[in-house]
């Protein structure tokens, strides 16, 4: 019995050990440090098993196997819980794609495209070798041995961006990677110029039915309209992406279009990249990335490459969250203790950029827009209190505020019609054009107010 009992500490020690190993792995070497904020509450619980596993040593024998039985079983249990709950999500999804399957093809006469995104690059490429994946600034934030940070997407290619309609959108992405027809950038009058992610960069649409697409259409294509938003950026990114990508020349207007459900999550990454924070401690800093066209676009190639590796080993993905209780977690753990946001780094890079812009003569617009989760959870807004807290930046800052939530969604009938199939996703194309419109509208009235 004495032996058993001290086999058990050790192993509840050694299991410890090598959770904490596991998380330090995690957030040091595969994330470089960038998500440190996120796995700071696994550390912390990963320390709290070597103290416990230490104090077993010292516990009655008979208490020690009684406890060990008892997480065994909690253990076991979990593993059951999360297995319903894989299978639960999977089989939610497998009829959420039958159902958009079937309204598609009741809408259109046509069949809905079934394809992965690489499928598609195959089937493409073989009519169009120079056709490429998007491939996203903030995949690169976790790299830790880059020599420049790139902030858009490869440059003058044919860019399959992602189906949530029923069709794939695919892009010809400008002389800098980004989603505009390229004849924007020899506009001598940019009316407006747009920073924000995959919404604003308008996933999962073609071209014309984005947010700045309608923007042109609204603007009767008089003067230019520049987007340069890019899937998962976050406000550090935008930031950085106004300073390096402000043209030379007259812009009227910046649109910060903020995404309410992760914006300020993905800044907590950001700020621990050793390049993107140069241009929160130095306002003279520049990687002069529009002069390293050849170079990012080895760099974007080299990354995209990397990305299908990682789809033909999806499988492992899925057994890895698995055995991480992925499912679990994100109903207990990353509720119960949701990751800190650093209100006060937001408030800094917003205040820089409206600094920018003011020297620019330009005016800076705050775009608030809420997702899909606002509207589907009953009552459950997770983001109620960061709303109250970047109201009052911004009102401390003097910046104008387009609140998207309060001029369309909740004054709109059907708010879950503005997006694919009612389902998960970015807007659909009457979402973007809506959005569009309100933006466009409130505008003229803040402006006549001036």
């Amino acid at each position: 019995m004495k032996n058993i009992s001290k086999i058990i500490s050790t192993i509840l020690l050694g299991f410890s050990i090598i959770l904490l190993c596991f998380i330090f792995y995690r957030s040091q070497i595969v994330h470089a440090g960038a998500l440190f904020n996120y796995y700071l509450k696994y550390y912390v619980i990963a320390s709290l098993f070597i103290i416990l596993s230490f104090i077993s040593f010292f516990i009655p024998k008979e208490l020690k196997i009684n406890i060990t039985v008892f997480f065994i079983s909690i253990l076991i249990a979990a593993y059951f819980v999360e297995g319903y709950l894989f299978i639960q999500n999977s089989l939610n999804k497998k009829q959420e794609e039958q159902d958009k399957y079937a309204i598609y093809k009741n809408n259109t006469g046509k069949d809905y495209d079934k394809r992965t995104k690489f499928e598609i690059f195959h089937d493409l490429k073989k009519e169009n070798p120079n056709i490429a994946i998007r491939v996203h600034p903030a995949s690169f934030v976790s790299d830790k041995n880059l020599n420049y940070f790139p902030l858009s997407g490869l440059s003058n290619r044919k860019t399959i961006q992602c189906n949530e309609n029923g069709y794939y959108s695919i892009y010809q992405s400008d002389r800098y990677g980004f989603n505009n027809p390229d004849k924007e950038w020899d506009r001598d009058k940019i009316e407006f110029l747009l920073l924000g992610d995959s919404f604003t960069n308008g996933s999962c649409v073609n071209e014309p039915d984005t947010i700045s697409g309608n923007l042109r259409k609204l603007n009767n294509n008089e003067n230019g309209i520049l987007n340069l938003g890019q899937g998962g950026s976050g406000p550090l990114i935008e930031y950085a992406t106004l300073k390096e990508y402000f043209p030379i020349k007259k812009v009227e207007r910046v649109l910060w279009i903020h995404f309410a459900d992760n914006d300020l999550l993905n800044l907590m990454g950001e700020l621990e990249n050793k390049i993107l924070v140069n241009y929160l401690n130095d306002a003279n800093f520049s990687q002069n990335l529009i002069l390293r066209k050849e170079e990012l676009q080895k760099l974007l190639l080299n990354k995209l490459n990397q990305e299908m590796f990682k789809q033909e080993r999806s499988n492992a993905k899925n057994v890895g969250q698995f055995l991480k209780l992925k499912n679990l977690r994100n109903i207990t753990v990353e509720i119960f203790f949701p990751t800190p946001v650093q209100h006060e780094k937001f408030k800094n890079i917003l205040k820089l950029s409206n600094d920018f812009t003011k020297q620019k003569n330009s005016k800076l617009y705050f775009v608030y827009i809420v997702g899909y989760n606002k509207y589907s959870n009953s009552g459950n807004d997770k983001n109620v209190q960061n709303y109250k807290k970047i109201i009052k930046i911004l009102k401390s800052l003097e910046i104008p505020i387009i609140d998207i939530n309060k001029e369309l969604f909740e004054k709109h009938e059907d708010p879950l019609s503005l997006f694919p199939f009612r389902m998960s996703g970015h807007y659909n194309e009457k979402g973007y054009q809506l959005v569009a419109q309100t933006i466009f509208n409130k505008i003229k009235i803040l402006e006549k107010k001036l």
